[in-house]
Formats: C-alpha cells, sequence, structure tokens
C-alpha cells in the first residue's frame, strides 16, 4: 500500500504540474514565476524549523540543534536568492525541465520493455513515452525550441500528461494481467488432510484391538503383552 500510494501521489502532482503548465505557457516571464514557486519551497520548511528551534531553545539544547539549523539557514538563503533574481535560474530551469522529460521517458520505455513478458505490453504502448523522450531531447539540444519559454513550458506541459496516461496504460495492463493470472496458494493455507482412504504404511503394527500404533509412541502401551 505504501508504493502504491507513492506513485499515486508522484502522478497527482505531476499531473498538475502538467496542465497548470499548459494552462499559464503564454504568461510572460513563467520560468521566473517558476522559480519564484521553486524559492518558497525551499523558505517555507526552512523557516518552519527555525521557527521550531526557537521556540524550544533552552541552554541544554543549543548544541543539538546545530545539525539541523545548518542546512536550514542554507535553504532559506538559496530561496531568497531564488525569490529576488529568479532571472539566474531561467536557464537552470529549461534544462531541468528537458532532462526531466528525458528520464521520464525512457523510465516509461524501459519498463515497458521489461514487463513484457509478464504483462501484455501493445506497441503503442511505446508511443507516448517517446515522445516525451523526444520533446526532451528537442529542449536540451535544439536552440530553437529551447530559446522560447513558452515552447519549453508547453511541451513540458503536454510530457508531464503523456507521462500520467501511460502510466494509466499500465496500470489497466497490470490490472488485467492479475486477473488473468492463474491463482497461487496462499501461504497461510493450513496443510492439506490426508486422505481416510490413504493406504497404511507397509510396516504398520496394529495392536489387539486391530489399531495401527506403529508412528504413534503414546499408543505403544495398548500393544498385546502376551504373560
Amino acid at each position: 500500500m505504501k508504493n502504491i500510494s507513492i506513485n499515486l501521489l508522484t502522478n497527482v502532482v505531476l499531473l498538475l504540474a502538467g496542465l497548470l503548465l499548459i494552462i499559464f505557457n503564454n504568461q510572460p516571464n513563467l520560468l521566473d514565476w517558476v522559480a519564484r514557486i521553486i524559492g518558497m519551497m525551499f523558505m517555507l520548511p526552512s523557516i518552519a524549523y527555525l521557527m521550531s528551534v526557537a521556540l524550544r531553545h533552552a541552554p541544554g539544547k543549543v548544541g543539538n540543534d546545530y545539525l539541523g539549523v545548518l542546512p536550514a539557514v542554507g535553504g532559506l538563503c538559496f530561496g531568497i536568492i531564488m525569490l529576488a533574481k529568479p532571472q539566474l535560474f531561467s536557464g537552470v530551469l529549461t534544462v531541468f525541465m528537458g532532462a526531466l522529460l528525458i528520464v521520464l521517458g525512457l523510465f516509461h520505455v524501459i519498463y515497458l520493455f521489461l514487463s513484457r513478458k509478464a504483462v501484455e505490453v501493445k506497441g503503442w504502448y511505446y508511443l507516448l513515452p517517446l515522445i516525451v523522450t523526444v520533446f526532451g531531447l528537442l529542449i536540451l539540444f535544439v536552440d530553437g525550441w529551447r530559446s522560447r519559454e513558452d515552447n519549453v513550458v508547453l511541451m513540458t506541459g503536454i510530457g508531464l500528461l503523456m507521462f500520467n496516461i501511460t502510466s494509466i496504460h499500465e496500470y489497466f495492463a497490470e490490472r488485467r494481467a492479475r486477473r488473468n493470472a492463474p491463482t497461487l496458494p496462499r501461504i497461510d493455507d493450513d496443510e492439506p488432510e490426508v486422505s481416510q482412504d490413504a493406504p497404511k504404511a507397509a510396516n504398520a503394527q496394529p495392536d489387539d484391538t486391530g489399531r495401527d500404533c506403529s508412528h504413534d509412541p503414546d499408543e505403544e502401551k495398548y500393544l498385546h503383552v502376551e504373560i
């Protein structure tokens, strides 16, 4: 359940990010706003941690807080820089978006290829991941695409939507495979019962009442003893 929840959360976040990028791709200086949002994501946790340290501050605990304070201060400073100078990170964000699309596309291509024996993978399942990978390559290596922010943002948004569609295809393919797979015995099943008609062992030793006591030491007291 934990893995399923993480995968679902990842797909939901990427889906929302893709929709927002497609809706606002024509906005001026969109990458600057993306950089500001990322800066806020660095700042808010850092501020929250520093405030919690300040509230529980005590002379005996000062030394124990240094390991957490230093990364929090670093994240706070980095977030402030991204808020104040988002233009410095526009080029980095372009490279990041292109690399992200390549990683997501190749991930699905490799996953589908490795799962083809266990899951029925249709040929057109590879189409969307390959398109996502091509989008990433165009952003990284074609100057005409990389120089226009609206193209980069739009392609990234479409690529994230294609990633989610491919995830849905994989989910239904795996579900069909599980439904068609033969039922395996549960590991917690009880041991199979022995049939009453099973033949007795060749070395069975019946007592005078006709009962087989050869395999039960506790029953040996019933063996016939001649006087």
